[in-house]
């Protein structure tokens, strides 16, 4: 019998995805210049805005795809109180759907449908969130202090379209008021 070493998510380090093999990307804040409101500081371009780290799958049958695991890692910060985000983008194939579980801190996972409908949902350690796969999404970190992590399911045949989002913009944003959240319309 073949024992096989399994991948690991590990709370005792952080939340850090080991796997073999894994695939990782950052962003830096200037490479989100244009999700923000307002213009960017330029000393903050190089801040390191998110990574992600995703266990990479074999595709025994592309066909149909095969299911990605991987872990968000949001830094805090904001810019002139926005609160930090990822880019966003909804699915090439909408037909897919994807799972986000919080894993650490605090924020919101925001949703939309590309016309009216918009809702966000708070992320805490344990927090499940389900989202159709015709609905962009974006993670929205709104702590001062602490890397908000989130874990991910989806099928690689999903596939990103983040070029409708770069054109158009999620519809709300997020703010940080003397420690409060507050939402307001693009």
């Amino acid at each position: 019998m073949e024992i096989r070493k399994p991948g690991q998510l590990l709370k005792s380090e952080n939340f850090i995805l080991k796997t073999t093999p894994i695939e990782t990307y950052a962003k830096k804040a200037g490479q989100l210049k244009q999700c923000y409101a307002s213009v960017m500081p330029i000393e903050m371009e190089d801040l390191l805005a998110y990574e992600v780290a995703s266990q990479c799958t074999q595709k025994e049958h592309p066909e149909i795809g095969s299911m990605q695991l991987g872990v968000t890692y949001l830094k805090p910060y904001t810019v002139n109180g926005e609160c930090s985000m990822t880019r966003g983008h909804f699915h090439l194939d909408t037909r897919y759907d994807e799972y986000y579980q919080g894993l650490s801190g605090e924020g919101f996972l925001l949703m939309w449908d590309g016309e009216i409908e918009v809702y966000a949902e708070p992320i805490f350690e344990g927090s499940v969130h389900y989202i159709n796969g015709k609905y962009a999404h974006r993670l929205i970190n709104t702590s001062l202090t602490e890397e908000l992590k989130v874990a991910a399911v989806w099928n690689v045949n999903s596939g990103h379209n983040y070029a409708s989002i770069d054109a158009s913009g999620f519809p709300t944003r997020c703010f940080l008021n003397n420690g409060k959240v507050t939402w307001s319309a693009k």
